[in-house]
């Protein structure tokens, strides 16, 4: 583990130099649930509240009737929230918030 996330499980998605995460989601705990883990995870972006963000990470994927239109996708990212502050992110997202990055989106 890096100095910048003690005590933190290893992510796959590099740390932004810019930016120091104040909150961290629990990845590992999070693909607990999964039906299914991408091996190795997919780039993608991924929308929250509008906006979207990338890059990001598609770990897995499992169903769910109640949300996503029956399916939801585990994603890894960090979404900035103050110049300079971020939170790390990894947790479930319905499935139409998330799409695969094209060439020229990387």
């Amino acid at each position: 583990m890096s100095p910048r996330d003690p005590g933190r499980p290893p992510r796959q998605l590099p740390l932004p130099e810019h930016l120091v995460v104040v909150q961290w989601d629990d990845l590992e705990q999070a693909l607990d649930d999964a039906e299914r883990v991408l091996e190795p995870p997919r780039p993608v972006r991924v929308q929250w509240s509008s906006e979207w963000h990338a890059p990001a990470l598609l770990h897995g994927w499992q169903r769910d009737e109640h949300r996503g239109g029956g399916w939801l996708g585990c994603v890894e990212y960090y979404r900035q929230f103050a110049p300079g502050s971020g939170y790390a992110v990894g947790r479930w997202t319905p499935v139409w918030n998330i799409q695969p990055l094209l060439g020229r989106d990387q």
